[in-house]
This record gives structure tokens, C-alpha cells and sequence, in this order.
């Protein structure tokens, strides 16, 4: 089903708009977000936010995602600054291969706070790549790469099940107060685009990176077997997965006995668990499902037509998790009231990322929906524009119904990926992904 871009509310009033006044509030945009990305750096790379108040660490996902929008840039001292980053928090890597949750920039210190940060060691590799092909600095490749292969060896182990797919415990990576938990959606679509990056780099170095190629392939395969249900459309198709599921796993096929409910969903499930699963639309995990090719083209058009239908990308793009988790619900917890952040429509419980909006527009990008994905930038545009005490504050998240900021303002990953849209709407295409896809 495709949905009528004239239907959509954001998209009528982007479209009410002179050509030249969203020309000129881009040009303001891009060099706003310019502005931030260069006061967040620092010697030790990217801090998480250049409010006084926020994150003065160097956040491992963070700076990884913000790497994407620093390099598309060309600029100099944001490209320098990726490279400290990686620096950073490659010194600073644990004897068994893991990347720390972030490293302060003023004390050095690690964190030991939240779940885990199974993500860290994720973006520090694809980052590794995404600099690669920036730059064409093989030197520093050659030089990481010690830490890049324990750090690709930690992956591993955390597959404690041996069946091809990352084990994540409950808050363990960037949805750090949020009951996602084991087989999750993003981190296992992240991990194709490591085990890719990984092989890239290994062939530019002159080694053979067959081995991550051949894994990456896997885990896309059973991302797509375990967690995307088609049931009701093709009962012969449905047949064969679940022969397979019980061939490679018998507690994935197990997992299938609620048929009450894992009927035709048409988005990627969250996570799955022990004979259990999530409901909501992961929007992390389901863009980069559709940026790395782990979505087929009929994927992906009913993952972004789903996140359109219910105002997932409503009143800006995009909601973290949707719909909401409440009270009473199987996967409430009573720490969503910690600091009151995760509450309904708050924090990853609803609430509106503006770094997560820049992958969705690129995502729209990556399927043909240019249209769409205009008034998507017009809407991420106007997201971070707005402020609690003032215009362009780049704020962490947005209220999910109200669209009103929310979290630390001058957030590195906000700015970037404004600047990642912007550049993929300009080449026609998500920059680095290309070669993560396969």
C-alpha cells in the first residue's frame, strides 16, 4: 500500500512553502548544526553535548553515530575529530576487547552506569569504516586494527547461545532505560553492518575478510527468519520459515507457538526473548534494516508505510519506540520512573530522537521516496529548531505528542544527522552504507 504524500499533514504544509525560503532555512540549518558539531569538539573528540549542563563525555555510540554526519561535512577539524574519538576510546579499550560506554573528556574516567553497552563496540567499528572511506587513511586502519579484531572477537562472545545472532541484556545498548532484551532488532542489524565493515577493511588492508562477509550474510538471514512475520499473506512461505526455525533452533521455533499474536506484523519485531517478544516499532532498528539491505524492497515499503500510518513520524520524525509502553502493560518496569524520563510518549518510550529522524529521512532516501523524505528534512529541520529558551537548540529528544523539547540541548548526534540528511538528500543516497550493505 502506498500512502498519498498530499494526505500527509507535515507534508502539506512543507509543501506551502516557497522552494527559495526552504532553500535559504537549510542553508541557515546546515550552518547552525556546523556550529555545534565544532563547539561539541574537543581534544580527547566528539563530547556528547556542548551544553554546559550535558554530557561532557566522549560517548561511544554517540560519537559513532555523529561520525556519520562529521565526515559527510569534508571539514577538517570535524574529520580530525572523529579520528580522537576513535583514539579515545580505542585507548581505553578493556583487556577482553570491550569498548567502554563513553570516557570523560576533563577526568579520563570510564562509566560503569547503565546495563551494558553492547552498541559501543558496534559503532566503534563501523566508525573505524565510515573514517576509512572518508578519508582513504589506511595508516590509521592499520594501526586500530589489533583493537578493531578484539573488539569484533568481543562481539562474539556475546553470542552466548552459539546461534549466529548478538545476546543483549535488558537496557544494554543506546535504549539504556527500556526493556528491549536478547535477540534485540538494532543491535543485531548493526552487528551486518560491523561484520561488513570489518570485511572492508581487511580487504583494503590486503587480508581476506571472507569470514565477516560470510557471518553478516547469516545474521541478515536470521534476523529475517526470526524476527519479520508474513503469515497470513503466504502460508507455504510461512510453512518453509517455520521448518526452518525449528531446523536451526527449536526455541526459536517454540517462540511461535503464541499465534494469537506473532501473526503478519509489518515491521521488524524488536527483540525476541525466550518465548516471548516485543510489539512496538523499534525505528533505529527497522531504519537500518532498510539502509543495509537486510529489508528487501517490499519490506521496506511496509516499514515506512506502517511509521507514516500511525504518526510514528508525527509531529516530527522520529518516535523511538511506538506506541508507547504504559503501566500494566507486560513490559512496563518501575525504573521508567526513573527521573521521570521513560514515562508514556518520553524518552525511548515514545519519544521523538532527532538524531534518529536523520536516519529515517535517509532511509526514505534509500527507497525512492524523495518526496516523502523532503518533508521529513523540513520536519527534523523544524525539530531542531525548537527550544525551551530559544531557536536552534538541537535538543537530546522531543515530547511525542506535544513535540516539545525535552533532555540536554547542543547534542553532537542531533546536529550530525541533520548534516547526514541534508548530504543524503543532496547525493540521492545514504553516505558509507553502500558498501555495509553488501
Amino acid at each position: 500500500m502506498t500512502i498519498d504524500p498530499d494526505r500527509d499533514r507535515q507534508a502539506a504544509a512543507s509543501a506551502a512553502t516557497p522552494v527559495s525560503d526552504r532553500a535559504q532555512l537549510r542553508v541557515e540549518a546546515r550552518a547552525r548544526a556546523l556550529d555545534v558539531l565544532r563547539r561539541c569538539a574537543a581534544p580527547a573528540g566528539f563530547k556528547g553535548s556542548a551544553f554546559a549542563g550535558g554530557y561532557p563525555q566522549v560517548w561511544a555510540r554517540d560519537a559513532g553515530i555523529t561520525a556519520l554526519g562529521a565526515l559527510v561535512t569534508g571539514d577538517p577539524e570535524l574529520i580530525a575529530c572523529t579520528r580522537a574519538s576513535l583514539e579515545t576510546l580505542g585507548d581505553h579499550q578493556t583487556e577482553l576487547g570491550m569498548i567502554h560506554l563513553n570516557v570523560d573528556t576533563r577526568t579520563g574516567d570510564v562509566t560503569t552506569e547503565n546495563a551494558g553497552a553492547v552498541d559501543a563496540n558496534l559503532w566503534f567499528i563501523v566508525a573505524h569504516d565510515a573514517y576509512r572511506q572518508a578519508t582513504g587513511d589506511l595508516d590509521f586502519v592499520r594501526a586500530s586494527w589489533s583493537r578493531l579484531e578484539r573488539a569484533a572477537l568481543w562481539l562474539r562472545y556475546q553470542d552466548m547461545n552459539a546461534c549466529g545472532l548478538l545476546e543483549v541484556p535488558e537496557a544494554g545498548d543506546w535504549a539504556d532505560l527500556y526493556s528491549v532484551r536478547y535477540n534485540v532488532l538494532y543491535d543485531n542489524v548493526l552487528y551486518v553492518a560491523a561484520l561488513r565493515a570489518m570485511a572492508a577493511m581487511a580487504n583494503a588492508l590486503g587480508a581476506d575478510g571472507g569470514a565477516n562477509v560470510a557471518r553478516a550474510e547469516d545474521v541478515a538471514h536470521k534476523i529475517n527468519l526470526l524476527m519479520w512475520l508474513d503469515r497470513p499473506w503466504d502460508a507455504a512461505a510461512f510453512g518453509r520459515q517455520l521448518g526452518e526455525l525449528k531446523q536451526l533452533r527449536l526455541e526459536w521455533f517454540l517462540l511461535y507457538q503464541h499465534t494469537a499474536t506473532l501473526t503478519e506484523k509489518p515491521f521488524y519485531l524488536p527483540w525476541t526473548g525466550f518465548r516471548e517478544f516485543g510489539h512496538t516499532f523499534d525505528a533505529f532498528g527497522n531504519c537500518l534494516a532498510i539502509l543495509l539491505g537486510v529489508a528487501d524492497e517490499r519490506q521496506r515499503g511496509r516499514i515506512l508505510t506502517h511509521a507514516h500510518a500511525v504518526g510514528a513520524n508525527d509531529p516530527y520524525p522520529i518516535k523511538a519506540f511506538y506506541p508507547p509502553i504504559f503501566p500494566g502493560d507486560r513490559d512496563w518496569r518501575d525504573y521508567y520512573r526513573s527521573r521521570e524520563l521513560n514515562l508514556p510518549f518520553q524518552y525511548h518510550n515514545g519519544g521523538i530522537w532527532p538524531f534518529l529522524g536523520g536516519f529515517y529521512v535517509a532511509a526514505l532516501v534509500h527507497a525512492g521516496q524523495v518526496q516523502r523524505a523532503e518533508h521529513q528534512l523540513d520536519a527534523l529541520i523544524a525539530a531542531n529548531r525548537a527550544g525551551k529558551h530559544d531557536e536552534w537548540e538541537f535538543n537530546e529528544w522531543l515530547h511525542g505528542l506535544s513535540g516539545r523539547p525535552m533532555g540536554h540541548p547542543q547534542q553532537a548526534w542531533s546536529a550530525a544527522l541533520l548534516l547526514y540528511a541534508l548530504d543524503a538528500l543532496e547525493r540521492g543516497e545514504a553516505a558509507f552504507f553502500g558498501t555495509w550493505r553488501g
